[in-house]
């Protein structure tokens, strides 16, 4: 099984690594000085307390993903439109594509675009960064789950590449539902990744913080309603389920906050400004994500 990561910042050149230390055929999709330096040295890879460089076949043609059995799209959902119109009419026949991104709207967008083929939404919870071109430290988590979005996919060929991943000292699992499965992600999202962005404080310390927690607590009850609205069965227990999840977790920095940092541009449009549209559309409120992807909208045109 050829896998392809197309999109390999972080969580891609993660995965990617992670799958050529346990002997699978791997190639990456990068640009850049994070091309040349893999190109040149190999991923300088951080992982649970260990330091590895690792071979990788890395490239910025689009051609070297035509003969992958599987292609993981990893960029943000802010490249993720862009990266289709490259590989559309490019991948081959039955290449099973999944989809890694934040928000709920990365499998649809395949599905229309590649008409046919066997698309798996796919959702990554992990704490990862590129430190500098060709380094990637992954600094918490790292688990991805899987679930069957177009009928085109086979049940045990998506089983298959399940047992690829934990063989690869990956968790993961497949999800009966996937819609749920990535309305959850998107809960996090809303309550979190926004909010830590604007204030820079970790989300472990967001949830200390009586104020905060609130806060975030507030854009997640708003998240579940439109949720609710639109069919998707979320409820109270699983904000429940984040905030005690969160507070245990380490100092991870966030997408949002990375890219604002970094003057890339924020998914925030998928996310909390995605909720606030979809509670408009519906008749609903959602004042608390609709404030705050103004505010990092603002922030990010400002670049800090």
């Amino acid at each position: 099984m050829k896998m392809g990561f197309a999109g390999a910042g972080a969580v891609g050149c993660h995965y990617g690594s992670k799958l050529a230390q346990a002997g699978a055929s791997v190639v990456l999709l990068a640009r850049g000085a994070h091309l040349l330096a893999m190109q040149r040295d190999g991923l300088l890879h951080e992982s649970e307390g260990h330091t590895l460089r690792v071979p990788m076949c890395a490239s910025d043609d689009v051609d070297v993903l035509a003969a992958c059995d599987v292609v993981f799209f990893a960029c943000k959902m802010t490249g993720l439109p862009s990266l289709i119109e490259q590989l559309r009419g490019r991948l081959a026949a039955g290449t099973l594509l999944v989809t890694l991104q934040n928000g709920v709207q990365a499998p649809a967008m395949l599905a229309d675009a590649f008409y046919g083929y066997p698309v798996v939404a796919g959702t990554a919870f992990i704490g990862a960064r590129l430190e500098a071109p060709g380094h990637v430290i992954h600094s918490a988590a790292g688990g991805v789950r899987l679930g069957a979005w177009s009928a085109e996919v086979d049940a045990g060929r998506l089983q298959q590449l399940v047992a690829t991943l934990q063989q690869a000292g990956i968790p993961a699992r497949i999800e009966e539902d996937p819609v749920v499965m990535l309305w959850r992600k998107l809960l996090w999202n809303c309550g979190f990744n926004a909010m830590t962005a604007i204030t820079r404080r970790y989300a472990g310390e967001i949830v200390a913080d009586p104020a905060l927690r609130e806060m975030a607590e507030l854009a997640m009850q708003e998240t579940v309603a439109v949720a609710c609205a639109s069919g998707v069965a979320l409820t109270e227990a699983d904000i429940a389920g984040h905030v005690a999840i969160t507070a245990a977790m380490g100092p991870v920095k966030t997408s949002m906050w990375q890219d604002i940092e970094a003057g890339r541009p924020v998914e925030v449009d998928y996310i909390n400004g995605y909720v606030a549209g979809e509670a408009e559309r519906l008749g609903l409120a959602a004042p608390v994500n609709r404030l705050l992807a103004v505010l990092v909208r603002a922030m990010a045109e400002r670049g800090y």
